[in-house]
C-alpha cells in the first residue's frame, strides 16, 4: 500500500501541530492545572548556628540559652487546623516559653520538651512563610550541665498530619 504525496505531507503537518500544540501544552497548561500549594515545613532554623546568650525578660533570666522568636521560620499554604506542636528531640535540653501581654512577660510554660502553639501567634507573610509573633519567646536552654560548643538541638514541628524536623547548633560567642 502505498501513500501519496499529499497524504504524507498532511500527515507531516498534522505531526508537527501536534508535537507542538502538546509542548505548549506542557509549558502553558500543565503549570496551571498541576498548581501545588507549598509544602508545609520547617523553613529554619535548618543546621545554622545560633548563638547562645544570657538572656533576661521582665524577672526571668536564662543562662547560655537560645530564644528561638527571630529563628523560627516555618512554610506552608495548607489549613491543617488551628495548633502546632513543637517538641525537642535532643536529651537534656528543654524549654520555656514566655509571652508579652503588652504589660509584663509572663510564663506560660517551664522546661517542657513539648509546647502546642496556636497557629495564630505566627504571622503569615507574603511567600507563605510564618514568623513567630515579636511577643512570643521560645527559650531553649540546658538545665543541668553546660552545653558544649557547637552542640547541636533537634526538634520538630507538627500542624495537622505534616511534620518536620528544625536544628541548629549551639554556639557560644567569641570573645
Amino acid at each position: 500500500m502505498k501513500i501519496s504525496y499529499e497524504t504524507s505531507s498532511g500527515l507531516k503537518v498534522v505531526a508537527i501541530a501536534l508535537l507542538f500544540g502538546l509542548t505548549l501544552f506542557y509549558l502553558v497548561y500543565y503549570s496551571i492545572i498541576s498548581y501545588n500549594l507549598v509544602p508545609y515545613g520547617v523553613a529554619s532554623p535548618k543546621g545554622q548556628i545560633l548563638l547562645m546568650q544570657n538572656i533576661t525578660l521582665g524577672g526571668f533570666s536564662w543562662n547560655n540559652a537560645v530564644d528561638l522568636h527571630s529563628n523560627l521560620v516555618l512554610k506552608g499554604s495548607e489549613d491543617y487546623g488551628d495548633y502546632v506542636v513543637f517538641r525537642l528531640i535532643t536529651p537534656g535540653w528543654c524549654m520555656d516559653v514566655v509571652v508579652w501581654d503588652e504589660k509584663r512577660y509572663t510564663k506560660k510554660a517551664s522546661c517542657v520538651r513539648e509546647v502546642t502553639i496556636s497557629k495564630y501567634t505566627f504571622n503569615t507573610l507574603p511567600g507563605s512563610y510564618w514568623y513567630l509573633d515579636g511577643s512570643y519567646h521560645l527559650i531553649l536552654y540546658r538545665p543541668e550541665g553546660i552545653p558544649e560548643n557547637y552542640e547541636l538541638v533537634n526538634f520538630t514541628v507538627t500542624y495537622g498530619p505534616k511534620s518536620d524536623w528544625g536544628a541548629f547548633k549551639a554556639a557560644y560567642p567569641k570573645k
